[in-house]
């Protein structure tokens, strides 16, 4: 009998992939339909891509809590998430449960996913070529004006998923934005998701994620300087992760 569980796990993980993939091809296309009748992006990603993040959920049988929740003020206004980066799942997580309508903000290899990429194109998420310093300065000014009109902003400070679950070092595009907006910034923890999806692996597991919202850096001097913002932020999300 135990030889045989391996194959019977690897048919129910080609089963649980391809229903993902088909979820994803179907709310794609959903987020894309939405974009027609508001160009803001907040019915795709209320209707369009909540909705997608929640159903894949449950099909992985992952569960997420949130904790923090008061540390989002309903008058605070849009502003800038940072988050670490442990799984493609903390996509799913923060979409899922995050109250708040969020753009994030990516790497441009995710755009040539066929359907999904251009789905999140038309939801307003900002793609960020991390070669090209250029290009990444002129997507800092448009996304200041971004913020500014309102969006509330979301970056993986790490620019890429961790493989020990520990804080590698953080790009300063985030905090540079924060002191260009002058919006508060939010850090967000999430834990757990390294164990359903590890990065370089398809083999999702069963699980639990939990994401914690920090109290946010409303200091108007510490959010002048990027470097000092960064480093603040950092420690925030050290100390909480080493709690």
């Amino acid at each position: 009998m135990g030889r045989h569980r391996p194959f019977f796990g690897r048919i129910r993980l080609a089963i649980l992939l391809g229903f993902l993939l088909v979820q994803t091809v179907f709310w794609s296309a959903v987020s894309i339909l939405l974009f027609l009748g508001d160009h803001s992006g907040r019915l795709t990603h209320r209707y369009g891509a909540r909705p997608w993040s929640k159903i894949l959920l449950w099909a992985s049988r992952v569960t997420v809590s949130l904790h923090g929740i008061g540390n989002l003020a309903p008058d605070n206004g849009s502003v800038v998430f940072v988050s670490n980066h442990q799984s493609m799942f903390d996509i799913l997580a923060l979409l899922a449960c995050l109250p708040v309508d969020f753009k994030f903000v990516v790497k441009k290899e995710l755009m040539a996913v066929p359907l999904w990429g251009y789905a999140m194109k038309k939801a307003g998420y900002i793609f960020i070529d991390r070669e090209d310093s250029g290009h990444a300065r002129e997507l800092i000014r448009e996304t200041v004006l971004k913020i500014q009109r309102g969006s509330s902003i979301l970056f993986f400070a790490e620019g890429t998923r961790s493989e020990d679950g520990r804080l590698a070092p953080f790009k300063r595009g985030a905090f540079f934005l924060a002191s260009q907006s002058g919006r508060d910034v939010v850090p967000l923890v999430i834990q757990g998701s390294r164990q359903v999806l590890p990065k370089k692996s398809l083999h999702i597991r069963s699980g639990h994620i939990s994401i914690a919202i920090l109290p946010p850096v409303t200091d108007s001097t510490l959010k002048k300087n990027s470097r000092r913002l960064m480093a603040e932020v950092r420690e925030r999300m050290s100390v909480h992760l080493h709690q």
